[in-house]
């Protein structure tokens, strides 16, 4: 009987171990990313791309909550497909809601694109799914060409 139990035990040890880690935060907004980390600026990375060579992305956060994105479907076309809007923080202060749809966990000096269950992709490619910071913004007033009124209202 003790022989089935150390099996059982084993096995739960092993699927505990292999289970992926799920996100977790501290629950004091001011202790996340939005309050801990320079956060605005430049970031730039290339996400995998089915259909292309990748997804070239450069993602512009500009306080207090509006972004500009550019992407680039590399070995296509050249012409790059831009945007801007609006983005919201998570209730912990650490993940970013871009009003397009796009999902990021905020850490020093990079992001990491999430699924939409607001997790980090996971498995070979993982490592492919971050934009990294790479300059901090220009100055104020070349980016805030659109004049439109901006809101810094929290997403749960």
């Amino acid at each position: 009987m003790s022989a089935i139990r150390i099996i059982v035990a084993i096995v739960a040890i092993m699927l505990t171990a292999c289970s992926e880690p799920q996100l977790t935060f501290d629950p004091d907004p001011a202790k996340g990313s939005l309050h801990t980390v320079d956060w605005p600026g430049v970031y730039q990375g290339t996400f995998p791309c089915p259909s292309c060579d990748g997804m070239k992305t450069t993602l512009t956060l500009i306080p207090p909550n509006q972004y500009k994105i550019s992407t680039e479907h590399l070995g296509q076309t050249p012409l790059p497909f831009k945007n801007g809007g609006i983005f919201h923080w998570d209730k912990t202060g650490n993940i970013i809601y871009l009003d397009r749809g796009q999902i990021y966990q905020v850490v020093d000096g990079k992001m990491y694109l999430l699924n939409v269950e607001s997790q980090r992709i996971r498995g070979d490619d993982e490592d492919k799914y971050i934009v990294n910071k790479i300059a901090e913004l220009p100055d104020e007033s070349l980016i805030r060409s659109n004049g439109s009124p901006q809101s810094s209202h929290s997403k749960d």
